[in-house]
């Protein structure tokens, strides 16, 4: 997939892109990816409240940002991984 040129997004697409990357995250992986990146929680924290390893809490964030990535750089992102 070529990646798209950012200085062309407006914030209006990138926060549209920013949804569509939330309905295609797992509710989990959405809450931690805006928790540290928004609210800068900690990891540690992150596990408390979903009940889960530090560990679980890195793989989430990184597939939340995978999503976020792919989205923001495709051209149709809503084609982005359909059935998800």
């Amino acid at each position: 997939m070529r990646r798209r040129d950012l200085s062309t997004v407006s914030v209006e697409d990138a926060e549209r892109r920013m949804v569509i990357a939330l309905r295609k995250m797992t509710a989990r992986q959405g809450d931690i990816f805006l928790s540290i990146r928004f609210y800068r929680t900690s990891y540690g924290e992150l596990a408390e409240r979903h009940d889960i390893t530090v560990e679980q809490v890195t793989d989430d964030f990184a597939s939340a940002i995978v999503m976020w990535s792919r989205c923001l750089h495709a051209r149709l992102p809503h084609l982005v991984w359909p059935w998800l």
